[in-house]
């Protein structure tokens, strides 16, 4: 059962758990028909019927999921803005369902060119009830929507499901980005509308679709194209870098994916069956995949769609038996009366009490960007079910400090059982800053009588262009105390540089050696700006800047570092003018002359580089637009307080697009 939109009290909460304990008790299982299907679009809008895809089989499907991936390869689109090709594909879409049955659309949820929509048959439709949707994008550092995922959720009658679509990083060596985009859809996937927020894993049935192109490697792809031609596929499954994963690591742990049986999916010429004959010459690989989780699932068929050719990709899609769980009235009343009767007799018997293994964690060293991790266990000592909760302090609006999170942070426990409890410690850019400045501390009290504590190594993420111009030395060399005087608003003003003997720096070190080295080594590399690094190296390039990894591990690094700032390269206080005059080049001008000098040479700095960058974008696959919009989410915040919109987000990119189609100087 879900909690929806509003909080139980202890008393309903305990009365949930019990019934659903009991759930086999008062009701009875109503097989339906899942239809899953997936197809990369390759930004082709549809010039032929799908319905060989969508209704090929002699009965109707119950339930449709379909997905797509690059809807929409416009560079407009990469804003998240509105895009032409969602109507054409819904309509489409709608117009060849299986003619056996009518639907009714539960949900569409688009994230640039990752789409999926979810129909119902409309005998279902009354017993669908709180539909939730969301989506990550995983593109550069989550700027960007080219790469990511978009799931849409349901309960019908009282079993709870989710649907995923997703396109994951893409090149074939990309095996471990293609990982952390999955790591990154689970842990940031919320369905808001729900208290608590539901994750992915609070669902029965998971069906998880898409273009997760994880690749055929490790083998000639003469020899790939054998085994296809002879179909003998199982040749190739120890070659898959998905089929390698699956049970034996946190890959799509708990995931199944039916025996493939059909030609790989990409990649074509397209409007024909033949391999890539480009240029770049891709060995064929089973891109696009269809898995699931939930034990009252059985896959009747799995299979591709070779007729339809306007892609490069071929549709996939499968057919599944799901077994729902149905409410029987009478039943459920009875065994709802029968758990009020026995908690009326355990509240007035017992007194719940539970106990905790450990009173204090300490997490040591607490690196910015990197998770720590440590386990408890919480124990039922009393005579009875009992439901422990860490509870919001006194005048707070959560149980925990931002950095922290606590799973589960409530949970019932039977009668001399026990719960594991995982507090995992995360500082990110909403939380560096006051952590640099120690303004806040890794230090915790929890109301379940824990104390968290740890010590934060200080970064030069999240520090304040001010305090980082002044800085001589290493961030973490530098003492305590200078660093909070260094962080104090307006420490700039009181530097007597002829006293000391130091000097300023005209833009922090750091940036100057991110883009010095981006410089040198990236002008001319293929989707910069546009492709994610990776997180162990972005770990490496904190720890030391000079020794970087991957360019595009670099471009994330500079996205993060200007993301964390406290306070933006273009100060909040003149966000709302830079809006106002965004269409306006002097305009633009004036309203930059107005900010401190320091900010406004890191500005001018970075979109000389920019510029450079746009000089090589041949190679590159960098445009004016793209970086707009990118540097106009890093170089523009509102305050926290205020909401961001689709139309201020034009605005930004517009007002930064100026200064990368014009020299800027004073």
């Amino acid at each position: 059962m879900d909690s929806y939109s509003q909080k139980l009290t202890p008393r309903e909460n305990m009365v949930s758990h019990l019934m659903m304990n009991c759930e086999d008790e008062y009701t009875n299982i109503q097989k339906v028909k899942v239809f899953c299907g997936t197809w990369n679009v390759n930004g082709q809008s549809p010039t032929v019927s799908i319905h060989t895809w969508l209704a090929s089989d002699p009965e109707p499907p119950d339930i449709y999921a379909v997905g797509f991936q690059e809807l929409d390869l416009s560079k407009e689109a990469f804003i998240f803005s509105e895009s032409p090709k969602e109507g054409e594909w819904l309509q489409i879409v709608t117009s060849c369902l299986h003619p056996k049955a009518k639907y009714k659309k539960v949900k569409l949820i688009r994230l640039v060119g990752v789409m999926l929509i979810v129909f119902v048959t409309k005998e279902l439709s009354p017993f669908v009830k709180y539909i939730d949707a969301d989506y990550v994008a995983t593109g550069i550092m989550g700027l960007l929507g080219n790469k990511g995922g978009v799931a849409v959720r349901m309960t019908i009658h009282n079993t709870s499901l989710c649907f995923i679509n997703s396109h994951l990083a893409a090149h074939q060596e990309e095996f471990e980005r293609r990982n952390q985009d999955y790591r990154d859809i689970v842990s940031r996937l919320r369905f808001r509308q729900f208290v608590p927020h539901l994750t992915m894993h609070d669902h029965e049935v998971i069906f998880w679709i898409g273009d997760l192109n994880y690749r055929l490697s490790e083998i000639d792809i003469n020899d790939v194209k054998k085994y296809i031609d002879s179909k003998v596929y199982s040749k190739l499954f120890p070659y898959d870098q998905l089929y390698k994963q699956l049970g034996k690591s946190d890959v799509f742990k708990g995931f199944t994916e039916g025996d493939i049986s059909f030609r790989p999916t990409y990649k074509y010429d397209t409007g024909t069956d033949n391999w890539d004959s480009s240029e770049k010459c891709r060995a064929p690989a089973w891109c696009d995949r269809i898995l699931w989780k939930g034990s009252a699932v059985c896959q009747s068929c799995y299979r591709s769609h070779n007729e339809l050719k306007i892609s490069d990709h071929k549709p996939v899609s499968s057919i599944f038996d799901v077994g729902l769980k149905v409410v029987d009235e009478e039943k459920s009343k009875k065994v709802y009366e029968d758990i009020m009767k026995r908690l009326d007799r355990l509240e007035n018997e017992y007194l719940p009490q539970v106990k905790i293994d450990i009173a204090e964690l300490n997490f040591g060293e607490v690196k910015f960007y990197e998770s720590k991790k440590q386990k408890v266990v919480v124990s039922n000592t009393g005579q009875g079910l009992v439901e422990f909760e860490f509870i919001k302090k006194l005048n707070g609006d959560s149980y925990c400090k931002p950095w922290l999170k606590i799973t589960p942070y409530k949970a019932f426990i039977k009668q001399d059982g026990m719960q594991e409890v995982e507090l995992e410690v995360y500082v990110d850019e909403e939380t560096v800053s006051k952590l640099n400045s120690h303004e806040d501390k890794i230090e915790d009290i929890l109301v379940l009588h824990l104390i968290v504590s740890g010590n934060f190594i200080p970064t030069s993420f999240g520090s304040s262009i001010e305090a980082l111009i002044q800085m001589q030395q290493p961030i973490r060399e530098v003492p305590v105390a200078q660093l909070i005087d260094l962080e104090q608003p307006g420490s700039l003003k009181d530097v007597d540089i002829a006293a000391t003997g130091g000097r300023l720096y005209a833009v922090p070190k750091e940036i100057w050696r991110l883009i010095d080295h981006l410089f040198k080594y990236g002008r001319s590399q293929e989707d910069l700006f546009k492709q994610d690094g990776l997180n162990t190296e972005i770990y490496q390039i904190r720890d030391c800047l000079d020794a970087a990894g991957s360019i595009h591990s670099v471009t994330s690094a500079l996205i993060l570092f200007l993301r964390c700032l406290p306070e933006p390269v273009i100060p909040c206080n003149v966000y709302h003018k830079c809006l106002q005059v965004s269409n306006n080049y002097n305009f633009s001008r004036q309203v930059l002359s107005s900010i401190p000098e320091h900010n406004r040479t890191v500005f001018k700095y970075i979109c000389a580089f920019l510029r450079e960058l746009l000089e090589h974008s041949e190679a590159n696959n960098l445009d004016h637009k793209t970086l707009a919009s990118i540097f106009g989410h890093l170089f523009l915040r509102p305050l926290k307080s205020e909401r961001n919109c689709q139309a201020d987000t034009e605005k930004k990119a517009m007002f930064v697009f100026h200064f990368l189609v014009n020299e800027y100087d004073e």
